[in-house]
């Protein structure tokens, strides 16, 4: 259920052509990057986290047993697609063996009596009918898989529309209203930037083979432009940085650790130079 904030593809009405004209100023902005980092969605995301983590008394049991059970169906799908392929290469076998057996029975039967001619005739049927009756197997579990699918889909739906509720109810953002709100954001926020830096035609980076500036890329600018926009939200700083830091100083320790071994003690040193004035000792 943690993917209820998921960063939506922008669809800006932004030009993408590459076909621009010799006066165009030309910028470029990674909108996918700047919709992953947009703060509202953040904020909306962890929250919702925070929520559900809150809410697992309420919503747990539930949420782990429509998994398991999802998972079970995911199986069972798995099974079915596979025993349909194998009766599909099984197909063609028994559609060759019953041709041949009919082409063969067509040439031997002015020979034989029409005791035995029906007599072969009844095995090319049974050997058909017992296909069929794999088929029919088959199309039976296919049918009941799709009723057990079709209730579980509305269990999960009703599922989620009383997460929804219960996120709304203690002030949680809508899922979609959130990626509207970031979408034209973003899409604003662009343009308002561009025209701000003199540029007249916006591009996505992977458009462009070859740039020479990459000050024409203006995506941290228009996603501070943003974050200037939300100044009520604050965002934890991300744990990358956190953990680079510890490793840091668990290195300086591991340093200082290593000094301190390499330093010799002072026992060591005084039976060093009581083993060095023993020999002098001796020649007296």
């Amino acid at each position: 259920m943690k993917n209820l904030f998921k960063t939506t593809l922008l669809t800006t009405a932004l030009a993408t052509s590459l076909a621009a004209n010799a006066a165009d100023t030309i910028g470029f902005v990674d909108p996918n990057y700047v919709m992953q980092n947009h703060p509202v969605l953040l904020d909306a995301t962890a929250k919702f986290e925070k929520f559900m983590k809150d809410s697992q008394n309420q919503f747990g049991d539930e949420d782990r047993k429509l998994a398991a059970e999802n998972k079970r169906l995911t199986e069972e799908r798995s099974k079915i697609n596979a025993d349909a392929q194998k009766l599909q290469k099984e197909q063609e076998a028994v559609e060759s063996s019953i041709k041949k057996k009919v082409a063969q029975l067509e040439k031997d039967a002015p020979r034989l009596r029409s005791k035995e001619i029906q007599a072969r005739q009844a095995k090319i049927s049974n050997e058909a009918k017992a296909f069929e009756t794999k088929v029919a197997a088959i199309q039976k579990r296919e049918a009941d898989f799709m009723k057990k699918a079709q209730d579980f889909q509305k269990r999960a739906d009703a599922f989620q529309k009383r997460i929804d509720a219960a996120n709304k109810s203690v002030g949680g953002l809508n899922p979609q209203d959130v990626q509207k709100q970031a979408v034209e954001e973003v899409n604003a926020t662009i343009k308002e930037v561009a025209k701000s830096k003199g540029y007249t035609l916006i591009l996505q980076p992977q458009v462009a083979l070859y740039a020479e500036d990459e000050g024409k890329d203006i995506t941290e600018a228009v996603l501070n432009a943003i974050k200037a926009k939300h100044p009520e939200i604050k965002l934890p700083e991300p744990k990358a940085v956190e953990q680079s830091k510890e490793t840091e100083s668990k290195a300086e320790e591991s340093k200082v650790e290593d000094v301190k071994a390499e330093q010799p003690k002072v026992e060591d040193v005084k039976s060093e130079a009581a083993s060095e004035a023993k020999p002098e000792e001796a020649k007296k």
